[in-house]
């Protein structure tokens, strides 16, 4: 059964490299091939599962969180009120079997949105059994690595030869200022790099750490430059402030240990290859016009007061009357917001698809008891990561492990940072990066001895594969 587990999870590493490079999962053909291939990974992972009469590895109480979710989701878009019409800003009534029960106030959008949610949630599963494998959870890393490395280099090139827009795209009669790489909207793309960017530095780190051919060696060093120059570069500030706290987190995990196992010869090495990277990435940052991010900073304080983002959220605060225990349905934020923002006293111009407060968002469209399941997934997920890292890190894990498990919770407090001010958790590629991650978090609760037991499943495949071919 190993070809279909090998299937299962190369195909969702397809769906980690698609999905930023489909504009981030921002587009309708992006989301569906995105869908697409995440339930062909899980219908394989499936087949491998019952045919191998093997048990999943994941926590219980992360499996009875996602069919909670699944279950409030889903019950909300079969029991959908209405449809809106986005043309009239009208909602259409429909006829639901239990109108006296809560239900979306959008059967279309929510039904989507389940779809994807569902979909995503199952990832977090997927991982978590995937992780239980220490050669998986490495091709994992260099997958995600070698992405961000690739999206960091296009954005970096886009910047140096002054792009007005996407390279395979026509340019409009204005300048374009808000796309990076892939992204149309440059702070995607910043939170996207804040997520990826860390484990790049934890590659480079383990580069220096291990055995390791000098080819890779400078390959992931030069990736790291190439990530953290392409932040410094992308002119979401928010997206510079979290880079640079996520730079100090790292620094202070690991910053002294390594210190402490150098040599005053390779301290002597280290610090000097600090200065050729520094000096490398000065002079990216004069090819790739940092003067426009650092123009950005200057006129902070004026942006600020004016913001649009925080009279929205005011709007969306005076709705949270209204949310209940189930809140308005899955992805319907941009079908509520338009009613009562015209009947605020200070309405906020423009069409608001998403709101700049992803938690605020997640209040109004899963209501109190919903947004709080998802808190206890996604929290609950860095605090098992961090509680699981404490106790079994120094004495059951692999060097792999121990490394990389930080940096995902760094990243993941990167992210939940830069949802306080902007919707990074409302975009696809984010979203499934996120999944991937919490995944890596709630599965580390089972990494002890998950390497005799991953060892023993691959012999037994090797085992099996060698019979079929004697018989």
């Amino acid at each position: 059964m190993g070809f279909f587990r090998d299937a299962a999870r190369w195909i969702f590493c397809v769906a980690l490299v698609y999905a930023p490079w489909a504009y981030g999962g921002t587009t309708s053909t992006g989301i569906q091939t995105i869908n697409g291939l995440l339930l062909a990974a899980f219908i394989l992972w499936g087949v491998e599962v019952i045919v191998s009469r093997r048990k999943p590895r994941f926590p219980r109480v992360l499996l009875l969180l996602i069919l909670a979710l699944i279950g409030i989701g889903g019950w909300m878009a079969i029991n959908s009120g209405s449809i809106y019409d986005s043309d009239f800003y009208a909602f259409v009534p429909l006829r639901n079997f239990a109108p006296h029960l809560a239900g979306s106030v959008d059967y279309a959008i929510s039904t989507a949105w389940m779809i994807r949610g569902t979909l995503l949630l199952c990832a977090i599963l997927f991982v978590a059994d995937l992780s239980q494998s220490n050669r998986w959870l490495l091709r994992l890393w260099y997958v995600i690595g070698l992405v961000a490395g690739s999206i960091a280099f296009l954005g970096l090139l886009q910047k140096a030869t002054g792009a007005r827009m996407i390279f395979w795209h026509k340019a409009p009669p204005w300048a374009a200022t808000t796309f990076f790489a892939t992204y149309y909207y440059h702070a995607n793309a910043g939170a996207f790099l804040n997520l990826v960017w860390p484990l790049t530095a934890g590659l480079a780190i383990r580069a220096f750490t291990t055995r390791c051919h000098p080819t890779m060696r400078a390959m992931w060093i030069s990736v790291f430059v190439l990530t953290v120059a392409a932040v410094l570069a992308n002119t979401s500030r928010v997206a510079q402030l979290v880079a640079l706290l996520l730079m100090v987190a790292i620094f202070l995990q690991f910053g002294p240990a390594l210190l402490r196992k150098l040599s005053r010869a390779e301290k002597s090495v280290v610090f000097a290859g600090g200065i050729a990277i520094l000096l490398a990435l000065i002079a990216l940052a004069q090819a790739t016009h940092l003067e426009q991010p650092l123009a950005r900073w200057q006129s902070l304080s004026e942006r600020i007061p004016t913001d649009a983002r925080w009279q929205a959220s005011r709007v969306a605060i005076g709705a949270l009357r209204d949310i209940g225990f189930l809140g308005f349905g899955p992805g319907t934020f941009r079908a509520v917001f338009p009613s009562y923002n015209k009947e605020s006293t200070n309405p906020v111009p423009g069409t608001w698809r998403f709101l700049h407060e992803d938690y605020l968002q997640t209040a109004l469209e899963w209501g109190w008891l919903g947004s709080s399941l998802w808190a206890v997934l996604f929290f609950g997920g860095i605090a098992k990561g961090i509680h699981s890292y404490r106790k079994y890190g120094a004495r059951d894990w692999t060097p792999r492990r121990r490394l990389l498990q930080p940096i995902i919770v760094i990243a993941l407090i990167g992210v939940a940072l830069h949802a306080l001010v902007d919707f990074p958790l409302q975009i696809v590629s984010i979203q499934l990066y996120v999944a991937t991650y919490l995944g890596l978090c709630w599965g580390s609760a089972l990494w002890r001895g998950a390497e005799v037991a991953s060892h023993r499943s691959e012999v037994r495949d090797q085992e099996s594969g060698l019979g079929r071919r004697r018989s």
